[in-house]
């Protein structure tokens, strides 16, 4: 598999900081007339993310408009990239001033994430995540915690659980991005979704790749491995820093 990911890298700043513009300038929060928790702020940052990817020659996946078609510029060998992005991921902080949301972005090809970013919008964090070489936060390697055992973890999480998962603490701070991400650098010892409708793949690619590569463990309600080739597929996920917790994890959850 043959790809320009130094290309790939530039779009998806590009893209981050015209977002992150976008958003700073201010967008309207109110309720779209779109799917069910959708803002016209999410519709508009998304306008900003597909004009610049497709203007690339790059196919969309996005949360907000689904699949895009291929601009004009297409030459040919970046047709086979498609980026799936959420532009807003955690729009309804942003709507309620809570100060925690990103942008996120996966390159996938064949079914394989190559490349991903999730940008901060508050902070203005980046974290990347490239195939084979490992992630970053802000240009600097970051790598997940040790923690083994639930009863002296942190756990981040989508949803709500029924019951008590044993964890020593738990968040749920509203961007599922942002909280893989977390998950990488060892913010945060785990993260579970135990939401209703589960998380979709432009929820969780981008700080999937980048938890993978920075050698934490992700896997799915199912026990297997999550897989990128069905895109429009929805997947409960665990992610921890070791293989030992998210295992835990897992099976105190589902059981």
């Amino acid at each position: 598999m043959s790809y320009d990911t130094e290309k790939i890298i530039r779009v998806f700043f590009e893209t981050a900081d015209a977002i992150a513009e976008k958003v700073s300038g201010g967008l309207s929060w109110a309720k779209s007339s779109g799917h069910t928790g959708q803002h016209q702020g999410d519709i508009d940052a998304d306008k900003v993310g597909i004009e610049i990817i497709t203007g690339n020659g790059f196919r969309v996946f996005s949360e907000e408009s689904g699949y895009s078609t291929l601009s004009t510029t297409d030459n040919g060998s970046s047709a086979d990239v498609i980026v799936v992005i959420d532009p807003v991921d955690g729009s309804t902080n942003a709507s309620k001033g809570i100060p925690f949301y990103s942008v996120s972005l996966c390159a996938v090809i064949n079914g394989v994430p190559v490349v991903g970013l999730v940008r901060n919008l508050v902070s203005g964090d980046v974290y990347i995540g490239e195939a084979g070489k490992g992630s970053t936060k802000n240009g600097k390697p970051i790598s997940p915690s040790q923690v083994r055992e639930i009863s002296k973890a942190v756990i981040g999480i989508n949803g709500y659980s029924p019951k008590y998962l044993g964890w020593a603490q738990y968040r749920a701070f509203g961007s599922a991005a942002l909280e893989l991400c977390m998950v990488a650098e060892g913010s945060l010892d785990g993260y579970i979704d135990l939401s209703k409708a589960s998380l979709a793949s432009w929820d969780v690619l981008g700080g999937l790749l980048i938890c993978i590569e920075s050698g934490a463990t992700i896997v799915c309600q199912d026990g297997t491995s999550y897989a990128a080739t069905d895109l429009e597929g929805r997947k409960r996920i665990v992610a921890a820093g070791t293989e030992e917790l998210a295992q835990e994890l897992r099976a105190k959850a589902w059981s």
